[in-house]
């Protein structure tokens, strides 16, 4: 099989290569035949169905008109859990958790909560004014565990907000500049429905903040999100890498993005709706819990600073995308082109594409196969480390089989220590002590530094007897205060205790530091 494009290179680093004009009549031919032929060029630069001369495999679900037609409801919710997850969404009246917040309105947010004011919404979305302008989204979702899961198939759309710039009004009398705030719940169950068609019109151009999870949940929904003009999260990377977490950055989220770029923090739900838990005793405690979603958007305590919070996310992408626009504009690219040109020609069409593959996902066997590899996996690490260990025993004796593969500290230690840093060229430390409990030890380890100690005692004679230390002289009673404040364990008959503590301090400190050590505690 190959593909065959009548313009050149996709992502080119040359903009005069491939153009947003060549992108939209960019035309494709397919040809299935594996013999040198190259197939003719289109005779027109629009648009045309691929040109497929295989046969599809009898019986098979490949429809040759629209080969795509199979992968339509992938990643869609299941429909038990659609089933489940609207009786949680829908309480009536006579419901002990319904409340009624039918004449609650919020300053500044332009409220939609039943089919009418939905369809004057509609006329300005709709019309003409709004193609000019981008229009910042944002959803909230109930009933998700994004420590467990990810967003295809999973939660319900409680609610969405939209922001579409200080001069366009929504019509519902609330004057220009106001967000619009799409009420989902209870009485207004369903309404996101009536926003579907403007949702997936291509001409009306929305924003995100990280697309990926909100166009995701519109799917469950049924509503399939078009018109992508841009991720915030995806510009910002692009405007500065030097923001990751990895490094000395606050990270790409909403929230460090309003405060750096904006001077305008978006507070997280755990500050505006945090509840502190009760000790047993009645006292507040320093655990924090933040109500479930729809909760915060029920109950009348927490309601109108609901809808502020989720009103803000979208008012925040909208103005974040402005400024990153604005930054990225004064950023050269290419001889007279700057990267926001890149961005929009490439990584935002690109966007979009990644979340198509996200939703239709790739076929794995995670029961048999998977689960088999993870088993196999585990087993394969456990022989690295201690092949790795082995290897740093060689190097740097006993120490080695007690070092911890998944601290970096030590590593930079161990591989790197005495080097230059490039940046201030002072020397790094070539030798570092670290205290380890004893039970993450090793037992080899702790043998041959046991073994180590015997040699380093005896006498240079034939006779191999152990010079008495410190411990010998103590009673039961001083062993198990001293392994009291080391943390050990306390029972044990007095040579127990003697060995125990013996091991501890040669498994915290080096040889020569741990006999200065010791003499120090006990002159």
């Amino acid at each position: 099989h190959y593909l065959k494009r009548t313009s050149t290179r996709l992502f080119s680093v040359s903009p005069n290569l491939i153009t947003k004009d060549t992108l939209d009549t960019d035309t494709t031919t397919i040809d299935t035949t594996h013999e040198n032929t190259t197939p003719s060029p289109p005779t027109s630069t629009t648009t045309k169905t691929p040109t497929i001369k295989s046969k599809p495999k009898k019986g098979g679900n490949w429809n040759q008109t629209s080969p795509l037609e199979w992968t339509q409801h992938f990643g869609r919710r299941n429909p038990t859990e659609s089933a489940r997850l609207a009786a949680l969404a829908h309480l009536t009246p006579d419901h002990p958790d319904y409340y009624d917040v039918s004449t609650m309105t919020v300053p500044g947010v332009t409220l939609v909560r039943n089919a009418e004011h939905a369809r004057i919404v509609l006329q300005a979305l709709m019309s003409s004014e709004a193609m000019e302008v981008n229009h910042a989204c944002d959803t909230e979702v109930m009933e998700i565990e994004l420590k467990k899961v990810g967003p295809v198939g999973n939660g319900y759309v409680t609610c969405a907000s939209i922001y579409s710039g200080p001069d366009f009004d929504y019509g519902l009398g609330d004057g220009p500049g106001t967000a619009l705030w799409i009420d989902n719940l209870d009485d207004a169950y369903g309404i996101l429905q009536e926003f579907k068609d403007w949702f997936e019109d291509v001409r009306f151009k929305k924003v995100w903040h990280n697309v990926g999870f909100d166009r995701h949940v519109m799917w469950n929904e049924g509503i399939d999100v078009k018109g992508f003009g841009g991720d915030t999260m995806h510009m910002a990377r692009l405007q500065d890498t030097s923001r990751a977490k990895y490094g000395a950055g606050t990270g790409y989220g909403l929230e460090a993005l309003t405060a750096d770029i904006l001077g305008r923090r978006k507070k997280p739900m755990k500050e505006i709706f945090g509840i502190k838990r009760l000790r047993k005793d009645g006292s507040e405690g320093a655990l924090v819990d933040v109500p479930a979603v729809e909760i915060l958007q029920r109950d009348p305590q927490f309601r109108q600073k609901w809808i502020i919070y989720s009103a803000f996310d979208a008012e925040g992408t909208w103005l974040l995308h402005q400024q990153l626009q604005h930054k990225l504009q004064e950023m050269p690219w290419y001889q007279q082109h700057n990267l926001y040109q890149y961005y929009d020609m490439h990584m935002r069409k690109f966007g979009e594409v990644l979340t198509d593959m996200e939703r239709r996902g790739i076929q794995v066997d995670a029961k048999d196969y998977l689960a088999s590899v993870e088993v196999q996996a585990r087993k394969d690490r456990i022989r690295h480390v201690a092949a790795f260990r082995e290897w740093a025993c060689r190097q740097i004796g006993p120490d080695g089989l007690a070092i911890n593969p998944a601290s970096s500290t030590q590593l930079c230690t161990f591989l790197f220590g005495g080097a230059a840093n490039s940046k201030t060229k002072e020397l790094t430390e070539d030798v570092r002590v670290f205290k380890i409990p004893r039970e993450d030890i090793m037992e080899e380890a702790l043998e041959l530094l046991m073994n180590k100690d015997v040699a380093t005692t005896t006498t240079d004679g034939d006779t191999n007897e152990i010079e008495p230390d410190e411990f010998d002289n103590m009673k039961a009673v001083q062993l198990k205060a001293l392994c009291k404040e080391r943390g050990l364990k306390l029972s044990g008959k007095k040579a127990q205790l003697q060995e125990r503590l013996r091991g501890h301090f040669l498994a915290s400190i080096d040889d020569g530091i741990q006999t200065s050590a010791i003499n120090d505690d006990f002159d």
